[in-house]
């Protein structure tokens, strides 16, 4: 007797009226492809489907925060200042306006922004225009910077985001 297998999810995309871009494909092993197949058929959903609910479940856990698709690039070159203007805020103090391509904020001397307080690292922080985006990085701070309770590494910057440098100073963003 033959199995009949279900399809759910998304039906295939109309074609673009242009040709994308090549993709080199992703290589499964055998053993990979027979739990995607088995998972596909306990569930009902498409391989596809399956293989985004893993990734998404897996960049939840690892990377919280991060988008699952990359934002479509802005204009702005590397160097060049960026079109968009983005501010901070020091625990509730007057905004400054990062003005260009790398903003350094620590406790040491040559700093762009210096945070004379002992738990803040000497570079602890910085601010890039990357990818058409603003980015905060931690540079490996002793402390650490922190977004809503976890650590933060890398993260694009979005109007409102509020992160604490050594987990009590808060530095909080907006774009204009």
């Amino acid at each position: 007797m033959a199995k009949t297998r279900k399809t759910l999810g998304r039906k295939p995309a109309a074609k673009a009226s242009r040709p994308a871009a090549p993709r080199k494909a992703l290589q499964l092993t055998d053993d990979d492809r027979d739990l995607v197949r088995r998972l596909s058929e306990r569930s009902g959903l498409s391989p596809r489907d399956i293989v985004e609910r893993a990734l998404a479940g897996y960049a939840a856990a690892v990377a919280p925060g991060m988008p699952l698709h990359p934002a479509p690039p802005r204009k702005g070159k590397k160097g060049e200042p960026p079109p968009q203007k983005l501010f901070l805020s020091v625990d509730g103090k007057p905004e400054v306006e990062i003005d260009k391509p790398e903003f350094v904020m620590g406790s040491g001397e040559n700093v762009d922004l210096r945070l004379d307080l002992p738990l803040i690292s000497p570079r602890h922080a910085r601010v890039l225009w990357k990818e058409g985006r603003h980015l905060f990085e931690d540079l490996r701070s002793d402390k650490g910077s922190f977004r809503l309770g976890q650590p933060v590494d890398v993260r694009f910057i979005e109007t409102g985001d509020e992160i604490d440098l050594g987990g009590f100073l808060p530095v909080r963003f907006r774009l204009a």
